[in-house]
């Protein structure tokens, strides 16, 4: 049992704050005093101390703001003077916390110390042990892995490359099952309420599936794209409306698959992003664009939902592992990639880089977040100390977690955030 103690409030559990009888003063000014601790991580529990705060806790709205933006905290109980709340997931650093009770704002005089724990972990798999095997998570093997979906909840979809396959791998249940023998689908989209996962088949005339929570994951065709596309296709994406799946093929055709109506349509047949064994991709809400990597050319492009513009984003400066501005950066071998929930982008980089790199929204920075350039290992720890045996897709679950799935390392990796 957690206890905090300040003044009049002692909270035992958070079902045992109580709000006062003293309501807000619309006519008077809110003022913050201070709060505790000055420091934590994500859900600390931090207690306000102020006035004209009020009784109903509807009207009272706790914003940690960082170097990017206003993120709401969750407030757990208040009384005219004191605010109980569990601090959000912010950026590293020095952070103001803003009050608004009914549209009256006041900010506290100090900073709070956000400090941001990673860590890389192995879940299941090793590259000294692959096959094709179900069971516990130490049971488990895996062949070439290229495709990973997260669905929240410490579990996803993987999708294997040799020993074709779909596999479903559940932390809290200590168990991997195979969904789906014989499919050969990498780079998967996801629903936004993470109910059912969309596939396309790797090559012509990629054959589309979806996955479905209610039905315990089992496979269901939904279509396929055909023919008109022959190249290689290695992820879909869904847009903000989720109608719509998009692609873009080995030859740079760029098109999408309309769901409900199996239609194909194609939207740019010469994007220049041709390569070998097809592009991943991910949408943007926050900019309306689709990112895509293009590993043969060492780089990644945006590309509008209609087709029409295609911007060299980052990267095309050659194959080496360098960071810089989005102009100036170069990658090895850019795979799948991810976002989180600022729009940051996380980049699998894999054959002579095997680390992980992001894109700042901040600046268009791209740096190496874990692993070491060139060195092939599968070592957990730190994200400087972690190794990997080539990081081939990546999927944020919203939950502070990324699942990494490694292709010759056969292997479930997670980079925790918090």
């Amino acid at each position: 049992m957690i206890c905090v103690a300040l003044g009049w409030l002692t909270a035992c559990d958070d079902n045992d704050v109580k709000d006062s009888a003293t309501a807000h003063d619309p006519s008077a000014p809110v003022t913050v005093d201070f709060f505790m601790p000055d420091s934590g991580r994500i859900r600390e529990k931090v207690i306000i101390k102020g006035e004209n705060f009020g009784n109903d806790k509807s009207k009272v709205e706790v914003y940690f703001i960082d170097e990017l933006t206003e993120r709401p905290a969750t407030v757990i109980g208040v009384d005219n003077t004191t605010i109980y709340c569990l601090a959000p997931r912010q950026l590293d650093g020095r952070n103001r916390i803003k009050v608004v009770v009914d549209g009256k704002e006041s900010e506290a005089e100090t900073r709070f110390g956000y400090t941001v724990a990673e860590n890389v972990s192995t879940i299941t798999g090793s590259a000294s042990n692959t096959g094709l095997v179900d069971g516990t998570l130490s049971e488990a093997k895996f062949s070439y892995i290229h495709g990973i979906a997260a669905l929240g909840n410490e579990a996803v979809l993987i999708f294997q490359r040799d020993n074709a396959s779909v596999r479903y791998v559940s932390v809290p249940d200590n168990a991997v099952v195979t969904v789906h023998n014989g499919f050969q689908g990498a780079g998967p989209a996801v629903t936004s309420d993470k109910t059912t996962v969309y596939a396309a088949g790797w090559n012509s005339p990629h054959v589309i599936y979806a996955y479905r929570k209610d039905t315990g994951w089992a496979p269901m065709r939904v279509g396929q794209i055909g023919t008109t596309f022959p190249g290689r296709i290695r992820g879909v994406a869904l847009d903000g409306t989720e109608r719509y799946l998009y692609f873009c093929d080995a030859n740079g055709q760029f098109g999408r698959f309309e769901i409900a109506t199996q239609g194909v349509e194609l939207l740019n047949a010469n994007t220049g992003a041709a390569t070998s064994d097809g592009c991943y991709l991910v949408y943007n809400p926050r900019d309306n664009y689709f990112y895509v990597s293009c590993a043969n050319k060492f780089g990644i492009y945006k590309m509008s939902p209609d087709g029409q513009e295609v911007i060299t984003y980052a990267g095309f400066n050659g194959a080496a592992v360098v960071d810089g501005y989005v102009d100036e950066c170069s990658f090895a071998q850019p795979n799948g990639l991810t976002l989180d929930e600022d729009g940051n982008v996380f980049v699998c980089d894999g054959f002579n880089a095997y680390v992980i790199r992001k894109i700042s929204v901040l600046d268009n920075y791209v740096s190496i977040i874990a692993g070491a350039i060139n060195v092939v290992n599968q070592i957990d720890g730190s994200p400087v100390d972690a190794r990997f045996n080539y990081p081939y897709d990546i999927a944020n679950d919203g939950e502070g977690n990324y699942w990494i799935a490694e292709g010759w390392g056969c292997a479930v990796r997670k980079y925790a955030v918090e």
